[in-house]
């Protein structure tokens, strides 16, 4: 797959030439659904015009009739979308619409059931406007704001439903309605050609994936249950459409087709005003299969009072709750499944998560004419309430392991830097100016997972210690040992570079793994911690292993850059599709010019450390125990390290926060007071975060979380400041992460160093101190110059005070500590 290494995904709405996208798509939908939905809750009383009779044969043909699109839609859709991966997913836009004018056409000539039934599935064939504009939405809205670009084209959606039914309510009694829907035809037609013309998706990558390589929805986590769960909750929605007709029927037997299409347009209006809401929610909490699952019961709730033997009036609050409700259900799915997809194949993974709801939405109505022939409309109205509540419980499984991925700090570090505004203040690597000292690079045979392996253990942490690094190093080696001789790893025969490339949610990074001596210039920027560094190089001395690589980023003059693109234009040997949705390959670079001339580019830059101090200070520490017992010069002179050439490839960097659970609030404020000064916070964590980026440009400030509330410490005393940092070098003296170890930590609190916790997650430190007590101070991240200062002259930062990213994936390729 040839790409260049300088392109950045942009998304499409923020292109000048994508100003249409969002009217364009919203139109669509509009005009889609509003001509559906003038039908669909009037079907029975339709079906009666064009001479159907009798309760029960009604019943049966208007179940057919609303679900048959829905039908065709769920084997269609998936088709589709492949087909839009490959084609582009504009076209399925267009292909939908004249879809829609066709079998509107059919349907507005339709003299029989049958022949309405024919236009209902041909609509479903062809169509699917509102399928193919969710896919464009979910798969070239930027990452950021995926949520919210999800919501705004549902609101068309909602906003169609709206319209329809009042409009369907008042043509089917003056028997306009046929000419309505050829009306509705027309305009389909024509905006099938404005979106031919106006639609601007991002360019596409010249090669796609090989079906061979192409990444299961299954893979995506909680799949299996929250299709299920999307079967249910959807079933109990349409299936409720048919059958609140009839029990309307009872209560209003002289205005039941108007109370109908108004009770209809009172959930959509609601529908229509949760679309928004539900979609900035997400793009906020970042937990879309919790909004399913707390959507799903709530539209199982206001369902089950509609049963009681109100009158009409009495029962729009209940379909307002339901339709707010409603507006989460197919956003929030949607959302989830294109996290979690490739680049190359978002629009096929939500069209499979579409085709979910899709069973749903057929297969309601198909049961709702036998089950209101054996129960009463409102025992009908109580399972359908069941299905939702029963698509909630479903759901509730996968919303606790979205919550464990939540808490995870390496996952979540990445999610709150794509999400959250204001607070990342991420910004590329410092470049590193050529030292005299550069970098020794040199080929290693390295250990891969084998093919057959990668589905077990590739897409998480595939690695005998795992990410977090706390098994026992004796049970780290064993495990490294049986995976060597089991087959689980292979080894390379000749020494190689390896290209490696990472494309996803969490960014782009794509550098050379190489053994890079460890006498290398490699410019530290921060302090590391003594019992760290023993406990990792235990673990490489028990395992004779490198851990993860050392990210480390130069600036290059371009030679190393060129080599990448070339190699990844090749099959790689390793390809992994990670739980986070991150597509992560690998690329053997054998030959020896090649090789030759990325050494050479590197012998001339230092590199700086982005992130791996303790797996440094670690290799060198295990360097000495070898040469303590008489080794000469061997494997351990040299540390398995990930370089990137930060001028072509950015890395981003953010702040990692600290947690003190044994803190008592009220008295820690206290004494910060003393050196800042303090203010209390309104609103959340997207409030605080702008307010301290504002304020960290001129200086130290913090945000005190304590388990009520939150309050800025800003404006520190200058004179206390000067006390507390004479000791330290002129160059970290204003960095934040320093203030706050040597002036609030250490001096005002007086916290042993043991009993401070950092994250990278502002969520997760919220989060740990609303449910365990104590406090949590929200940082800004240093700023290049400071980083730049710290490193040229040979000082360090506090442990843990920056976080850069994307990191690699680990476990794709292992170098151990024999030739």
């Amino acid at each position: 797959m040839t790409r260049s290494v300088q392109a950045r995904p942009r998304p499409a709405s923020t292109s000048a030439d994508g100003r249409w996208n969002l009217p364009l798509l919203w139109a669509g939908q509009f005009v889609n659904t509003a001509g559906l939905m003038m039908l669909v809750p009037i079907m029975p009383f339709y079906l009666e015009q064009i001479g159907t009779t009798g309760t029960a044969r009604t019943q049966t043909w208007a179940g057919v009739a609303i679900a048959a699109p829905a039908l065709a839609l769920t084997v269609a859709t998936p088709l589709w979308g492949r087909l839009g991966d490959r084609v582009g997913r504009k076209w399925m836009v267009v292909r939908a619409l004249l879809g829609l004018a066709v079998a509107m056409v059919v349907m507005a000539t339709a003299t029989t059931p049958l022949l309405l039934v024919a236009g209902r599935l041909l609509q479903g064939t062809l169509g699917g406007v509102v399928e193919a504009a969710a896919a464009f939405a979910g798969s070239t809205g930027s990452d950021r704001k995926r949520g919210s670009a999800l919501g705004k084209s549902f609101s068309a959606t909602a906003a169609g439903a709206l319209v329809g039914p009042i409009a369907g309510g008042l043509f089917v009694g003056s028997g306009g309605l046929s000419e309505l829907m050829l009306v509705i035809a027309a305009a389909a037609a024509v905006l099938a050609i404005g979106c031919a013309v106006g639609l601007r998706e991002p360019e596409r990558r010249a090669a796609r994936t090989s079906a061979r390589r192409r990444s299961p929805v299954a893979r995506v986590p909680g799949a299996t249950s929250l299709a299920l769960a999307a079967v249910a909750a959807y079933l109990g929605v349409y299936g409720l459409i048919p059958v609140f007709a009839e029990h309307l029927r009872g209560t209003e037997p002289t205005a039941a087709s108007l109370w109908v299409g108004v009770l209809h347009s009172v959930m959509w209006g609601a529908s229509l005003l949760g679309s928004f809401w539900w979609g900035k929610h997400n793009d906020h909490a970042q937990r879309p299969v919790r909004s399913f699952a707390v959507a799903a019961l709530g539209c199982g709730a206001s369902t089950a009072f509609l049963a009681l033997p109100l009158d009409s009036l009495a029962l729009v609050p209940f379909r307002l709750v339901q339709g707010f409700c409603f507006a989460a259900l197919a956003q929030s799915l949607l959302l989830h499944f294109s996290k979690h997809a490739p680049a190359e194949q978002k629009s096929s993974f939500v069209g499979a998560a579409n085709s979910y709801l899709l069973i749903g939405q057929s297969t309601g109505p198909l049961l709702a004419g036998p089950v209101t022939g054996v129960l009463p409309a409102a025992g009908a109205v109580l399972v359908m309430a069941a299905m939702c509540g029963l698509g909630a419980l479903l759901a509730t499984g996968p919303a606790r392991v979205e919550r464990g991925a939540f808490d995870d700090e390496a996952a979540e570090e990445e999610h709150f830097d794509q999400h959250t505004p204001g607070v990342d203040e991420t910004m590329p690597l410092p470049a590193v100016e050529p030292a005299r000292n550069g970098v020794t690079a040199v080929p290693f045979r390295g250990w891969h997972i084998a093919p057959h392996q990668l589905g077990r253990l590739g897409t998480r942490y595939a690695t005998p210690w795992d990410r977090t690094g706390q098994a026992p190093a004796a049970e780290a080696a064993r495990t490294l040992r049986a995976w060597q001789h089991s087959g689980t790893l292979v080894r390379d025969r000749e020494p190689a570079l390896y290209a490696y490339e990472q494309i996803g949610p969490r960014g782009t990074l794509r550098g050379i793994l190489a053994a890079v001596h460890l006498d290398s210039g490699l410019l530290a920027h921060e302090d590391s911690v003594p019992e760290q560094i023993s406990g990792i190089a235990d673990l490489m001395h028990e395992a004779a292993v490198n851990l993860d690589p050392i990210l480390l980023g130069f600036s290059g003059d371009g030679r190393t850059s060129e080599h990448l693109q070339r190699a990844t234009a090749l099959p790689p040997v390793s390809e992994v599709l990670a739980d986070d949705g991150g597509l992560h390959r690998v690329w053997r670079v054998s030959d020896r010019d090649v090789q030759d001339d990325i050494a050479g580019e590197l012998a001339a830059r230092a590199a700086f450390i982005a992130d791996g101090h303790h797996r440094r200070a670690a290799a060198r520490q295990l360097r000495r125990e070898y040469y303590a017992t008489g080794s000469g010069p061997g494997p351990w002179d040299y540390v398995l390290g990930l370089l990137v050439d930060v001028a072509r490839t950015p890395m981003r960097l953010a702040p990692v926060h600290r947690v003190l659970p044994h803190v008592d609030p009220r008295a820690a404020l206290e004494a910060a007071s003393r050196a800042f000064r303090i203010q209390p916070l309104r609103g959340e964590l997207p409030e605080w975060s702008a307010l301290l980026k504002q304020h960290a440009r001129t200086g130290p400030a913090f945000v005190l979380v304590t388990p009520t509330g939150a309050l800025l410490a800003s404006a520190p005393n200058q004179q206390l400041l000067d006390t507390s940092l004479e000791n330290f070098p002129p160059a970290i003296r204003n960095v934040h992460s320093t203030v706050l170890h040597a002036v609030l930590i250490n001096d005002l609190w007086r916290v042993q160093p043991e009993h401070v916790t950092c994250t990278a997650s502002a969520r997760s430190a919220v989060h740990q101190v609303r449910t365990r007590g104590g406090l949590a101070v929200l940082t800004a991240p240093p700023t290049q110059a400071d980083l730049r200062a710290a490193a040229s002259a040979g000082v360090r930062l506090p442990p843990k005070s920056t976080s850069f990213g994307p990191k690699p994936h680990p476990g794709l390729v292992f170098r151990t500590l024999d030739p």
